[in-house]
């Protein structure tokens, strides 16, 4: 055989491999998605005030001194979500992120000898636990890599508002016989403030029209922060927006509403 048609047939033979490897079967391409997740925020220390004076009561003496925190406890959140895919990378995505919001206070008397008042305030403070639902309303975008493979991994970005029924800044305790002692005061209640969220995660398909999706998530909350001591307790405190990472783990499903089929040869 001539070394010429022995080429030929080299480079027939590669061919007939080429061919079908380009022309292999591809999984589905996920276009229009909703998504139900669920899963955990952490916690996270908001503010401390370790100089704030409380009025130990007419004819008491000087007021004592106490060393009061405030951080939000880790709980249960979950989220939904809608994102378009109008190519293979790029989408945009509306997700609206629901979370318990619980506030882990903590005071510590720091004068010597604090009236018994103080003492009680300042364990009521201890032993109070406060909650509330908050939420996040987002917008942004998803870029995603390997879209028709088992494992598709992606990072997003949304920005939007965090808004909360209950204040970041109110602090109240109880004296002995349940009467009320506002630390700080907020009479607004109600917050809303910017977020930011940044997160990656990976989609699988778990099913005709179902992937399975995990996502870490940092969410870039803004919270009303009590700046410094009140020269007497009771009043609303000098505050200011502080943001604060709070990371979250979601676990979800995603039904695939619309979707791009891929080759089936």
């Amino acid at each position: 055989m001539r070394i010429r048609d022995l080429a030929a047939l080299v480079i027939a033979a590669l061919a007939t491999h080429v061919v079908p490897a380009s022309a292999q079967r591809t999984g589905d391409q996920a276009l229009l998605i909703f998504t139900v997740a669920g899963g955990y925020i952490n916690g996270r220390s908001l503010w401390r005030v370790p100089n704030q004076p409380l009025q130990t009561g007419a004819g008491a003496g000087p007021d004592d001194i106490i060393d009061v925190s405030r951080a939000t406890a880790g709980k249960f959140a979950a989220g939904m979500s809608g994102t378009y895919f109008k190519g293979e990378h790029l989408g945009l995505t509306a997700d609206v992120f629901i979370f318990e919001l619980g506030y882990a206070d903590a005071c510590r008397v720091v004068s010597a000898n604090p009236v018994p008042r103080t003492t009680q305030v300042c364990t009521s403070i201890d032993e109070e636990e406060r909650s509330a639902l908050a939420a996040t309303l987002g917008v942004g975008a998803v870029y995603r890599v390997a879209s028709r493979e088992i494992i598709s991994p992606y990072a997003r970005v949304s920005a939007g508002l965090f808004i909360s029924n209950q204040s970041s800044i109110e602090m109240i305790g109880e004296q002995a016989d349940r009467s009320l002692v506002f630390i700080y005061n907020d009479p607004r209640r109600s917050r809303v403030a910017p977020t930011l969220s940044l997160g990656v995660g990976t989609t699988t398909p778990i099913g005709r029209g179902f992937q399975f999706r995990w996502e870490l998530r940092d969410n870039i909350l803004g919270f009303e922060v009590v700046d410094g001591p009140l020269s007497a307790a009771g009043g609303e405190p000098e505050h200011s927006i502080g943001y604060k990472h709070t990371f979250s783990i979601l676990l979800g499903v995603d039904l695939v509403l619309e979707r791009q089929r891929g080759r089936r040869y």
